[in-house]
């Protein structure tokens, strides 16, 4: 009958538990940071959005965060067809999901023309007929720290990723300019 096991036994083991674990850690930790990206890039789609709904809807648009979720969502100012002489009221705005932030990633900062918004709930309005506000944003998570600004009159956010800036996905171009103002597009 056997009592324990024998050296070899346990090296073997001690082996196969340090290659599992190089293999695992580096994937947990960078969850955080994978995480975090996507909620920066989903609250810069969020962001552009609001900027085209502010731009090009009738009807006025804004970015709130629940202070009972902890979650950022678009709502937009809207009369109930069915009762068309009532005030309109904010409703969320069907088509965009809102953005909660994962555990460990953090909304750490919100600014709207350079004025710092109370951290437990705001509300930053657009206006059809008006100029919007500027608005920053700063998300932070293990590794990560992303900035997003969306200027008044700019249809998406710029990012920018530990202070180094991501080319813009959507970048504007001047057809004439670029040679392109008799090509069919």
């Amino acid at each position: 009958m056997r009592r324990g096991f024998t050296l070899i036994e346990l090296i073997v083991v001690s082996a196969l538990l340090a290659i599992v674990a190089a293999l695992v850690v580096p994937r947990l930790t960078g969850m955080a940071r994978r995480e975090a990206d996507v909620a920066a890039e989903r609250l810069s789609e969020l962001l552009s959005m609001f900027a085209f709904r502010d731009s090009s809807g009738a009807a006025s648009c804004a970015i709130w965060l629940d202070p009972d979720t902890g979650c950022v969502a678009l709502w937009t100012l809207e009369s109930d067809p069915l009762r068309p002489t009532e005030a309109p009221e904010w409703t969320p705005d069907r088509h965009v999901q809102p953005v909660c932030m994962p555990q460990g990633v953090e909304l750490a900062e919100v600014r709207m023309d350079g004025r710092p918004l109370d951290g437990s709930e705001w509300r930053i309005m657009g206006s059809p007929s008006g100029e919007r506000p500027e608005i920053y944003m700063r998300v932070i998570a293990d590794g990560l720290e992303t900035e997003l600004l969306l200027p008044p009159n700019g249809s998406s956010p710029m990012r920018t990723d530990n202070g180094v800036a991501r080319e813009r996905v959507r970048v504007p171009i001047d057809l004439d300019q670029a040679g392109m103002d008799r090509e069919p597009w």
